[in-house]
């Protein structure tokens, strides 16, 4: 099975080592821009989270540290981008499928994971890829 890691599925892989296990089994991809927007992320607002007793807290990452999980993410999967000129075509058909804003953005990933040929595409915000793909999983 071929996996398409969007970040907010990699953000779960750093939380959580039975997530991160996933990458141990199968052939996974992403984007290279999941490399910027999770270190922008994890070392910016992190990510909120409930511990065992119900308290909130956020886990952040220092850059260093995010830039060895980072590295030892990206040994782990092949990386497949648009280029400009697939790009172009897949905003030329934002307007007839109904997309602005953020959703241009999912609908990227998602085209990222067509050209991929992924089996399921991973995310922490499967109603971000509603009506975009069939096959979201969360991670």
């Amino acid at each position: 099975m071929k996996s398409y890691w969007d970040t907010s599925g990699a953000i779960n892989a750093a939380m959580s080592p039975r997530v991160f296990s996933r990458l141990n089994t199968g052939k996974h991809v992403t984007r290279p821009h999941l490399m910027a927007e999770f270190f922008a992320t994890m070392t910016g607002r992190g990510i909120s989270f409930t511990d065992s007793t119900g308290a909130p807290g956020r886990f952040f990452l220092s850059p260093k540290d995010c830039a060895a999980w980072l590295t030892n993410f990206a040994s782990r999967v092949q990386f497949e981008d648009l280029t400009p000129g697939e790009i172009l075509q897949a905003l030329g058909k934002t307007q007839s499928l109904g997309l602005q804003g953020a959703r241009v953005h999912d609908y990227l990933h998602a085209c990222a994971a067509q050209k991929a040929k992924a089996d399921e595409l991973l995310t922490r915000n499967p109603k971000h890829f509603q009506g975009l793909l069939s096959n979201v999983a969360w991670p």
